[in-house]
């Protein structure tokens, strides 16, 4: 008897094994190429492409949010404020007609008046520290402003006029800020506010070494306060 001969398969199947194999090698052509692909692309190009899509959905929700900045406190005459390694307490608003212990000398033909800012200081530091600011020593009490005047005060002692000076570590002193100012600038019963200065200390290095320095100056509180025509004293 001869051999059987194996049946042909039906030619249905054998167009639809055809059609797979195309199928996958054309997959692994595709799948090698995008392989090949990226291998030669930088990583920081698909960092980029992803930040961009990051940003592109964010900006579809808004854009990114930002953190709330902390509100400066505002506080009342009387209240005491801690910052820049003082305790400061801001007694009263009051105008001049003359110089009194200001150390502001008014031109009184011009009409100019003197703004005095009252205030009790305590330095909280562990060493004693200067009353007046400098570019090594921000945020002192001399760095303190009344909204519309970006001038420097001028500071003296309440009792004597004399120079502010040193303030010593622990020792209450009641110092007098002043502006000479013009005769329409400021009026009994006006409202005013008071920026009141915050530091941060730190201490130098290389030529600096060892220096105590205050720095980083900006708002700590504010005041608001009522002008109150006054005679000096």
């Amino acid at each position: 008897m001869g051999e059987k001969k194996a049946s042909a398969q039906p030619s249905g199947q054998a167009d639809a094994a055809a059609t797979a194999r195309t199928d996958a090698d054309a997959r692994a052509k595709v799948l090698g190429w995008a392989r090949r692909t990226i291998d030669l692309v930088p990583t920081s190009w698909l960092i980029t492409g992803a930040g961009a899509v990051l940003l592109a959905t964010t900006a579809a929700f808004g854009g990114l949010a930002t953190a709330p900045a902390d509100p400066i406190p505002e506080l009342a005459l009387g209240d005491t404020y801690a910052g820049s390694g003082l305790e400061i307490t801001v007694i009263g608003v009051e105008l001049w007609d003359e110089m009194g212990n200001s150390a502001i000398y008014p031109d009184e033909e011009k009409g100019e008046k003197v703004l005095v800012v009252a205030v009790d200081v305590v330095n909280t530091f562990e060493k004693p520290r200067p009353a007046t600011s400098s570019a090594l020593n921000q945020g002192s009490v001399d760095a303190i402003r009344i909204a519309g005047l970006d001038e420097t005060p001028s500071l003296s002692h309440r009792e004597d006029g004399e120079g502010s000076g040193m303030l010593q570590p622990d020792v209450p002193t009641r110092l007098l800020l002043a502006w000479r100012v013009g005769p329409d600038d400021f009026h009994d019963g006006d409202a005013v506010s008071l920026a009141l200065p915050e530091a941060t200390h730190r201490v130098g290095d290389n030529v600096l070494r060892g220096e105590d320095l205050w720095g980083d100056l900006h708002v700590g509180a504010t005041v608001p306060a009522t002008v109150e025509k006054a005679a000096a004293s």
